[in-house]
Protein backbone atom coordinates (compact mmCIF):
# COMPACT_ATOMS: atom_id res chain seq x y z
CA UNK A 1 0.00 0.00 0.00
CA UNK A 2 1.17 3.40 0.23
CA UNK A 3 0.71 6.96 1.17
CA UNK A 4 -1.44 9.19 -1.25
CA UNK A 5 -0.98 12.84 -0.78
CA UNK A 6 -4.54 14.50 -2.35
CA UNK A 7 -4.18 18.55 -2.82
CA UNK A 8 -7.57 19.50 -3.15
CA UNK A 9 -10.57 18.50 -0.67
CA UNK A 10 -13.07 19.24 -2.89
CA UNK A 11 -15.57 16.94 -4.40
CA UNK A 12 -12.74 14.87 -6.69
CA UNK A 13 -9.94 15.29 -4.21
CA UNK A 14 -12.40 13.78 -1.58
CA UNK A 15 -14.12 11.02 -3.50
CA UNK A 16 -10.53 10.13 -4.77
CA UNK A 17 -9.65 9.88 -0.88
CA UNK A 18 -12.77 7.33 -0.18
CA UNK A 19 -11.22 5.00 -3.17
CA UNK A 20 -8.13 5.13 -1.95
CA UNK A 21 -8.42 4.80 1.57
CA UNK A 22 -10.75 1.61 1.08
CA UNK A 23 -8.25 0.26 -0.75
CA UNK A 24 -6.00 0.01 2.13
CA UNK A 25 -3.82 3.82 0.85
CA UNK A 26 -2.69 6.10 3.69
CA UNK A 27 -4.40 8.81 2.10
CA UNK A 28 -3.66 12.85 3.28
CA UNK A 29 -5.74 15.45 2.09
CA UNK A 30 -4.61 19.57 2.10
CA UNK A 31 -7.13 21.57 1.95
CA UNK A 32 -7.72 25.39 2.01
CA UNK A 33 -10.79 25.78 3.36
CA UNK A 34 -12.59 24.87 6.76
CA UNK A 35 -14.01 22.02 7.46
CA UNK A 36 -17.88 21.43 5.92
CA UNK A 37 -18.61 18.89 9.48
CA UNK A 38 -18.11 21.76 12.08
CA UNK A 39 -20.84 23.68 12.87
CA UNK A 40 -19.02 27.35 12.68
CA UNK A 41 -17.42 26.52 9.22
CA UNK A 42 -19.88 28.84 7.56
CA UNK A 43 -16.59 29.58 4.97
CA UNK A 44 -15.89 25.62 4.77
CA UNK A 45 -17.30 25.44 1.29
CA UNK A 46 -17.28 29.48 -0.30
CA UNK A 47 -17.81 27.61 -4.01
CA UNK A 48 -20.97 26.65 -3.05
CA UNK A 49 -22.06 30.41 -2.84
CA UNK A 50 -20.11 30.93 -6.32
CA UNK A 51 -21.18 27.14 -8.21
CA UNK A 52 -23.51 27.22 -11.00
CA UNK A 53 -26.65 24.94 -10.53
CA UNK A 54 -24.34 21.24 -10.00
CA UNK A 55 -26.22 18.67 -11.90
CA UNK A 56 -25.02 14.89 -10.97
CA UNK A 57 -25.68 12.70 -14.27
CA UNK A 58 -25.66 8.96 -14.49
CA UNK A 59 -21.67 8.63 -15.21
CA UNK A 60 -21.02 10.98 -12.27
CA UNK A 61 -23.64 9.10 -9.86
CA UNK A 62 -21.76 5.41 -11.00
CA UNK A 63 -18.55 6.93 -9.80
CA UNK A 64 -19.84 7.72 -6.42
CA UNK A 65 -21.73 4.20 -6.23
CA UNK A 66 -18.47 2.75 -7.31
CA UNK A 67 -16.93 4.14 -4.01
CA UNK A 68 -19.44 2.26 -1.71
CA UNK A 69 -21.35 5.16 -0.46
CA UNK A 70 -25.35 3.93 -0.25
CA UNK A 71 -27.51 5.38 -2.82
CA UNK A 72 -29.46 6.60 0.00
CA UNK A 73 -27.48 9.40 1.23
CA UNK A 74 -26.59 10.42 -2.46
CA UNK A 75 -30.35 10.72 -3.52
CA UNK A 76 -30.63 12.82 0.10
CA UNK A 77 -28.13 15.50 -1.46
CA UNK A 78 -30.02 16.22 -4.18
CA UNK A 79 -33.25 15.74 -6.39
CA UNK A 80 -33.87 13.60 -9.71
CA UNK A 81 -34.02 15.64 -12.99
CA UNK A 82 -36.69 14.15 -15.40
CA UNK A 83 -36.76 17.61 -17.82
CA UNK A 84 -35.63 20.48 -19.21
CA UNK A 85 -37.02 23.73 -19.27
CA UNK A 86 -36.21 26.22 -21.72
CA UNK A 87 -37.38 29.82 -21.70
CA UNK A 88 -38.70 31.70 -24.75
CA UNK A 89 -40.91 34.90 -24.79
CA UNK A 90 -41.93 34.18 -21.67
CA UNK A 91 -43.31 30.66 -21.87
CA UNK A 92 -41.20 27.53 -21.07
CA UNK A 93 -40.99 24.33 -23.37
CA UNK A 94 -40.31 21.88 -21.53
CA UNK A 95 -38.54 18.99 -22.72
CA UNK A 96 -38.73 15.41 -20.57
CA UNK A 97 -35.66 12.92 -20.88
CA UNK A 98 -36.20 9.10 -20.21
CA UNK A 99 -33.82 7.18 -18.54
CA UNK A 100 -31.57 4.59 -20.10
CA UNK A 101 -30.59 2.59 -17.21
CA UNK A 102 -32.74 2.95 -14.42
CA UNK A 103 -30.76 6.24 -12.80
CA UNK A 104 -31.99 9.96 -13.44
CA UNK A 105 -29.90 12.86 -12.80
CA UNK A 106 -29.71 14.93 -9.80
CA UNK A 107 -29.43 18.98 -9.13
CA UNK A 108 -27.34 18.82 -6.37
CA UNK A 109 -26.97 20.81 -3.31
CA UNK A 110 -23.59 21.10 -3.36
CA UNK A 111 -22.49 21.62 -0.22
CA UNK A 112 -24.52 18.50 1.08
CA UNK A 113 -22.75 16.62 -1.03
CA UNK A 114 -19.42 17.64 0.05
CA UNK A 115 -20.58 17.30 3.37
CA UNK A 116 -21.25 13.64 3.11
CA UNK A 117 -18.02 13.08 1.34
CA UNK A 118 -16.46 14.34 4.42
CA UNK A 119 -18.33 11.88 6.47
CA UNK A 120 -17.74 8.55 4.37
CA UNK A 121 -13.80 9.96 4.85
CA UNK A 122 -14.24 10.39 7.89
CA UNK A 123 -15.08 6.45 8.69
CA UNK A 124 -12.22 5.21 6.36
CA UNK A 125 -9.71 7.49 8.31
CA UNK A 126 -8.60 9.87 5.57
CA UNK A 127 -6.42 12.70 7.41
CA UNK A 128 -7.26 16.10 6.50
CA UNK A 129 -5.49 19.29 6.97
CA UNK A 130 -8.17 21.81 6.92
CA UNK A 131 -7.22 25.66 6.38
CA UNK A 132 -3.58 24.39 4.94
CA UNK A 133 -2.70 26.74 2.15
CA UNK A 134 -0.54 24.81 -0.91
CA UNK A 135 2.92 26.89 -1.14
CA UNK A 136 5.04 24.39 -3.37
CA UNK A 137 5.70 20.73 -4.58
CA UNK A 138 8.43 19.15 -5.19
CA UNK A 139 7.94 17.03 -8.32
CA UNK A 140 10.74 14.50 -7.65
CA UNK A 141 10.51 14.00 -4.55
CA UNK A 142 7.04 13.84 -4.17
CA UNK A 143 7.20 16.46 -1.72
CA UNK A 144 3.83 19.27 -0.87
CA UNK A 145 5.14 22.10 0.88
CA UNK A 146 1.90 23.36 3.51
CA UNK A 147 1.17 26.15 5.40
CA UNK A 148 -1.46 26.41 8.29
CA UNK A 149 -3.49 29.17 9.81
CA UNK A 150 -0.81 29.49 12.39
CA UNK A 151 1.66 30.29 10.07
CA UNK A 152 3.69 27.03 10.63
CA UNK A 153 5.21 25.40 7.72
CA UNK A 154 5.28 21.97 7.08
CA UNK A 155 6.07 19.20 4.43
CA UNK A 156 4.61 16.06 3.53
CA UNK A 157 6.17 13.13 1.68
CA UNK A 158 4.10 10.34 0.01
CA UNK A 159 4.12 7.88 -2.84
CA UNK A 160 1.54 10.00 -4.79
CA UNK A 161 1.03 13.35 -5.21
CA UNK A 162 -2.56 14.21 -6.80
CA UNK A 163 -3.48 17.24 -7.69
CA UNK A 164 -7.00 18.05 -7.02
CA UNK A 165 -7.22 21.16 -6.53
CA UNK A 166 -9.56 23.20 -9.51
CA UNK A 167 -8.98 25.54 -12.00
CA UNK A 168 -6.20 27.53 -10.52
CA UNK A 169 -4.10 24.16 -9.37
CA UNK A 170 -0.99 24.93 -7.11
CA UNK A 171 0.14 21.36 -7.99
CA UNK A 172 -0.13 22.12 -12.40
CA UNK A 173 1.80 25.29 -11.88
CA UNK A 174 4.64 23.10 -9.93
CA UNK A 175 4.46 20.74 -13.43
CA UNK A 176 4.30 23.74 -15.51
CA UNK A 177 7.53 25.13 -13.83
CA UNK A 178 9.46 22.06 -13.57
CA UNK A 179 8.52 19.76 -16.67
CA UNK A 180 9.87 20.49 -20.24
CA UNK A 181 7.81 20.68 -22.47
CA UNK A 182 4.90 20.52 -20.58
CA UNK A 183 2.14 22.71 -22.50
CA UNK A 184 -1.22 24.74 -21.05
CA UNK A 185 -3.61 26.76 -22.48
CA UNK A 186 -5.85 29.14 -20.48
CA UNK A 187 -8.71 30.69 -22.25
CA UNK A 188 -11.76 33.09 -20.76
CA UNK A 189 -15.34 32.89 -22.10
CA UNK A 190 -16.67 36.07 -23.66
CA UNK A 191 -19.19 35.64 -20.35
CA UNK A 192 -19.12 35.36 -16.85
CA UNK A 193 -21.55 34.55 -14.38
CA UNK A 194 -23.39 35.80 -11.06
CA UNK A 195 -25.09 33.50 -9.01
CA UNK A 196 -28.88 34.17 -7.54
CA UNK A 197 -31.36 32.65 -5.48
CA UNK A 198 -34.51 32.75 -4.16
CA UNK A 199 -36.74 30.65 -1.90
CA UNK A 200 -39.63 28.89 -2.09
CA UNK A 201 -39.16 27.34 -5.90
CA UNK A 202 -42.66 25.87 -5.72
CA UNK A 203 -44.90 28.68 -4.95
CA UNK A 204 -43.10 30.65 -7.91
CA UNK A 205 -43.82 27.82 -10.07
CA UNK A 206 -40.89 26.14 -11.05
CA UNK A 207 -40.84 21.86 -10.83
CA UNK A 208 -37.84 20.51 -8.66
CA UNK A 209 -37.72 18.19 -11.31
CA UNK A 210 -36.43 20.03 -14.01
CA UNK A 211 -33.21 22.33 -14.95
CA UNK A 212 -34.29 25.56 -16.52
CA UNK A 213 -32.76 27.41 -19.45
CA UNK A 214 -32.76 31.04 -19.96
CA UNK A 215 -31.65 33.76 -22.63
CA UNK A 216 -32.39 31.76 -25.49
CA UNK A 217 -34.16 34.47 -26.72
CA UNK A 218 -31.72 36.91 -25.90
CA UNK A 219 -29.70 37.23 -29.07
CA UNK A 220 -26.60 36.03 -27.11
CA UNK A 221 -27.12 38.74 -24.67
CA UNK A 222 -26.86 36.41 -21.93
CA UNK A 223 -27.44 32.38 -21.00
CA UNK A 224 -28.60 31.58 -18.11
CA UNK A 225 -29.55 28.13 -15.80
CA UNK A 226 -31.75 27.24 -12.79
CA UNK A 227 -32.50 24.32 -10.54
CA UNK A 228 -34.53 23.21 -7.60
CA UNK A 229 -31.92 22.32 -4.34
CA UNK A 230 -33.50 19.90 -1.88
CA UNK A 231 -34.17 22.66 0.69
CA UNK A 232 -36.35 24.48 -1.73
CA UNK A 233 -34.71 27.26 -3.25
CA UNK A 234 -33.93 27.94 -6.69
CA UNK A 235 -30.21 28.97 -7.70
CA UNK A 236 -30.13 31.46 -10.79
CA UNK A 237 -26.80 31.48 -12.67
CA UNK A 238 -26.82 34.43 -14.91
CA UNK A 239 -23.89 34.77 -16.84
CA UNK A 240 -23.24 37.78 -18.76
CA UNK A 241 -20.81 39.67 -20.37
CA UNK A 242 -18.26 42.08 -18.32
CA UNK A 243 -19.18 45.47 -19.86
CA UNK A 244 -22.30 47.48 -21.01
CA UNK A 245 -25.78 48.38 -19.29
CA UNK A 246 -26.55 45.28 -19.28
CA UNK A 247 -23.31 43.69 -17.38
CA UNK A 248 -21.42 41.75 -14.94
CA UNK A 249 -20.07 44.92 -13.93
CA UNK A 250 -23.02 47.38 -14.38
CA UNK A 251 -24.16 49.77 -11.74
CA UNK A 252 -27.31 51.08 -14.72
CA UNK A 253 -29.96 49.85 -11.86
CA UNK A 254 -33.24 51.46 -14.74
CA UNK A 255 -31.24 48.86 -17.27
CA UNK A 256 -31.05 45.87 -15.40
CA UNK A 257 -34.50 46.21 -13.84
CA UNK A 258 -35.19 45.99 -17.25
CA UNK A 259 -33.57 42.81 -18.07
CA UNK A 260 -34.96 41.01 -14.90
CA UNK A 261 -38.38 42.18 -15.73
CA UNK A 262 -37.77 41.61 -19.56
CA UNK A 263 -36.11 37.99 -19.31
CA UNK A 264 -37.75 37.00 -15.40
CA UNK A 265 -41.17 38.34 -16.10
CA UNK A 266 -43.42 35.02 -14.62
CA UNK A 267 -41.83 35.98 -11.24
CA UNK A 268 -43.92 38.83 -8.79
CA UNK A 269 -41.95 42.02 -8.58
CA UNK A 270 -40.53 41.56 -5.41
CA UNK A 271 -38.64 38.31 -6.41
CA UNK A 272 -37.29 40.13 -9.18
CA UNK A 273 -36.28 43.32 -6.73
CA UNK A 274 -34.41 40.75 -4.45
CA UNK A 275 -32.67 39.36 -7.55
CA UNK A 276 -31.62 42.83 -8.60
CA UNK A 277 -30.53 43.43 -4.97
CA UNK A 278 -28.73 40.09 -5.05
CA UNK A 279 -27.33 40.95 -8.43
CA UNK A 280 -25.45 44.24 -7.00
CA UNK A 281 -24.39 43.07 -4.42
CA UNK A 282 -22.49 40.06 -4.95
CA UNK A 283 -19.48 39.23 -6.89
CA UNK A 284 -18.64 38.07 -10.42
CA UNK A 285 -16.92 34.94 -11.36
CA UNK A 286 -14.84 34.08 -14.43
CA UNK A 287 -15.72 31.20 -16.85
CA UNK A 288 -12.19 29.72 -17.52
CA UNK A 289 -11.30 26.55 -19.97
CA UNK A 290 -8.02 24.88 -19.33
CA UNK A 291 -6.41 22.73 -21.69
CA UNK A 292 -3.16 20.41 -20.10
CA UNK A 293 -0.91 18.64 -23.08
CA UNK A 294 -0.08 15.56 -20.02
CA UNK A 295 -2.13 14.87 -16.53
CA UNK A 296 1.04 13.06 -15.02
CA UNK A 297 4.67 13.94 -14.31
CA UNK A 298 6.48 10.12 -14.12
CA UNK A 299 5.03 7.80 -11.53
CA UNK A 300 5.22 10.86 -9.21
CA UNK A 301 1.82 13.54 -9.74
CA UNK A 302 -1.20 13.50 -11.53
CA UNK A 303 -3.82 16.22 -12.06
CA UNK A 304 -7.72 14.82 -11.92
CA UNK A 305 -10.84 17.54 -12.56
CA UNK A 306 -10.23 21.11 -13.01
CA UNK A 307 -6.85 21.00 -12.58
CA UNK A 308 -6.45 18.87 -15.81
CA UNK A 309 -9.55 19.84 -17.66
CA UNK A 310 -11.39 22.85 -16.59
CA UNK A 311 -14.45 24.02 -18.74
CA UNK A 312 -17.66 25.98 -19.03
CA UNK A 313 -20.50 24.23 -17.32
CA UNK A 314 -22.71 25.07 -20.52
CA UNK A 315 -22.73 21.48 -20.59
CA UNK A 316 -22.89 20.72 -17.00
CA UNK A 317 -19.72 17.94 -17.55
CA UNK A 318 -17.38 19.63 -15.20
CA UNK A 319 -17.98 17.41 -11.84
CA UNK A 320 -19.34 14.56 -13.52
CA UNK A 321 -15.85 14.33 -15.40
CA UNK A 322 -13.83 14.75 -12.35
CA UNK A 323 -15.91 12.30 -10.61
CA UNK A 324 -14.96 9.72 -13.54
CA UNK A 325 -11.71 10.71 -13.75
CA UNK A 326 -11.64 9.52 -10.00
CA UNK A 327 -12.90 6.03 -10.99
CA UNK A 328 -10.72 5.36 -13.52
CA UNK A 329 -7.61 6.22 -11.59
CA UNK A 330 -8.30 4.03 -9.42
CA UNK A 331 -9.14 0.89 -11.94
CA UNK A 332 -5.90 2.31 -13.34
CA UNK A 333 -3.75 1.76 -10.40
CA UNK A 334 -5.62 -1.65 -9.01
CA UNK A 335 -5.15 -3.27 -12.63
CA UNK A 336 -1.39 -1.56 -12.73
CA UNK A 337 -0.63 -2.82 -9.46
CA UNK A 338 2.81 -1.92 -8.28
CA UNK A 339 3.63 0.06 -12.02
CA UNK A 340 2.40 3.52 -10.77
CA UNK A 341 3.71 5.01 -13.77
CA UNK A 342 2.15 3.06 -16.00
CA UNK A 343 -1.33 3.66 -14.40
CA UNK A 344 -0.75 7.41 -14.64
CA UNK A 345 0.56 7.15 -18.22
CA UNK A 346 -2.57 5.38 -19.21
CA UNK A 347 -4.96 7.72 -17.47
CA UNK A 348 -3.67 10.18 -19.65
CA UNK A 349 -4.11 8.82 -23.07
CA UNK A 350 -7.34 7.52 -22.48
CA UNK A 351 -8.80 10.91 -20.04
CA UNK A 352 -7.04 13.59 -22.57
CA UNK A 353 -8.84 12.36 -25.16
CA UNK A 354 -12.10 12.38 -23.37
CA UNK A 355 -11.71 15.60 -21.42
CA UNK A 356 -10.40 17.43 -25.11
CA UNK A 357 -14.00 15.86 -26.53
CA UNK A 358 -15.60 17.25 -23.32
CA UNK A 359 -14.40 20.54 -23.62
CA UNK A 360 -15.05 20.76 -27.12
CA UNK A 361 -18.64 19.75 -26.81
CA UNK A 362 -19.12 22.43 -24.43
CA UNK A 363 -17.63 25.15 -26.06
CA UNK A 364 -20.19 24.38 -28.89
CA UNK A 365 -22.99 23.95 -26.35
CA UNK A 366 -22.36 27.64 -24.76
CA UNK A 367 -22.50 28.88 -28.51
CA UNK A 368 -25.76 27.28 -29.12
CA UNK A 369 -27.37 29.00 -25.75
CA UNK A 370 -25.84 32.13 -26.08
CA UNK A 371 -26.82 32.61 -29.30
CA UNK A 372 -29.57 30.33 -30.40
CA UNK A 373 -32.24 31.28 -32.90
CA UNK A 374 -35.77 29.14 -33.84
CA UNK A 375 -33.69 26.15 -35.74
CA UNK A 376 -32.30 25.16 -32.19
CA UNK A 377 -35.49 23.41 -31.05
CA UNK A 378 -36.16 22.68 -34.64
CA UNK A 379 -33.13 20.63 -35.00
CA UNK A 380 -33.70 19.37 -31.38
CA UNK A 381 -37.13 17.66 -32.38
CA UNK A 382 -35.70 16.73 -35.57
CA UNK A 383 -33.17 14.30 -34.39
CA UNK A 384 -35.56 12.85 -31.72
CA UNK A 385 -38.02 12.40 -34.17
CA UNK A 386 -35.72 10.79 -36.80
CA UNK A 387 -34.14 8.75 -34.60
CA UNK A 388 -37.54 7.17 -33.07
CA UNK A 389 -38.19 6.61 -36.61
CA UNK A 390 -35.15 5.01 -38.14
CA UNK A 391 -33.30 3.85 -35.24
CA UNK A 392 -30.72 2.05 -37.24
CA UNK A 393 -29.21 4.57 -39.60
CA UNK A 394 -30.10 7.95 -37.33
CA UNK A 395 -27.79 8.67 -34.77
CA UNK A 396 -29.49 8.89 -30.76
CA UNK A 397 -30.43 11.91 -28.75
CA UNK A 398 -26.80 12.97 -27.78
CA UNK A 399 -28.68 15.01 -25.09
CA UNK A 400 -30.08 11.55 -23.70
CA UNK A 401 -26.87 9.67 -23.91
CA UNK A 402 -24.89 12.61 -22.21
CA UNK A 403 -27.37 12.45 -19.14
CA UNK A 404 -28.14 9.12 -18.59
CA UNK A 405 -25.51 6.98 -19.65
CA UNK A 406 -21.72 6.70 -19.38
CA UNK A 407 -20.75 6.83 -22.82
CA UNK A 408 -17.24 7.99 -23.46
CA UNK A 409 -17.55 11.75 -24.69
CA UNK A 410 -15.98 11.22 -27.61
CA UNK A 411 -18.30 8.98 -28.42
CA UNK A 412 -20.93 11.44 -27.65
CA UNK A 413 -19.01 14.16 -29.66
CA UNK A 414 -19.39 11.70 -33.30
CA UNK A 415 -23.08 11.51 -31.97
CA UNK A 416 -23.33 15.23 -32.17
CA UNK A 417 -21.54 15.78 -35.37
CA UNK A 418 -23.61 12.89 -37.23
CA UNK A 419 -26.76 14.67 -36.26
CA UNK A 420 -25.66 18.26 -37.39
CA UNK A 421 -24.84 16.09 -41.09
CA UNK A 422 -28.07 14.59 -41.43
CA UNK A 423 -30.35 17.33 -40.04
CA UNK A 424 -28.58 19.73 -42.72
CA UNK A 425 -28.97 16.72 -45.33
CA UNK A 426 -33.11 16.75 -43.93
CA UNK A 427 -33.03 20.55 -44.17
CA UNK A 428 -32.21 20.34 -47.31
CA UNK A 429 -34.17 17.81 -48.53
Amino acid sequence: MHKMIIVGGGLAGSLAAIYLAQRGHEVHVVEKRGNPLQENAANADPVASRAIGVSMTVRGIKAVLGAGIAKRDLDACGEPVVGMAFSVGGQFRVRELTPLEGLFPLSLDRSAFQRMLNRYAETHKVRYYFEHKCLDLDLDKKSVLIQGPDGVLQHLQGDMIIGADGAHSAVRRAMQSGMRRFQFEQSFFRHGYKTLVLPNASELGFRKDLLYFFGMDSKGQFAGRAATIPDGSISFALCLPYAGAVSLTSQDRPAMTAFFARYFGTLPPDCREKLLEQFFALPSNDLINVRSSTFHYKSNVLLIGDSAHATAPFLGQGMNMALEDVQVMVELLERHGEDIGQAMAEFTERRKVQADAMQDMAIANYEALSNPNFIFFLQTRYTRYMHKKFPRIYPPDMAEKLYFTSVPYDELQQIQKKQNVWYKLGRVN
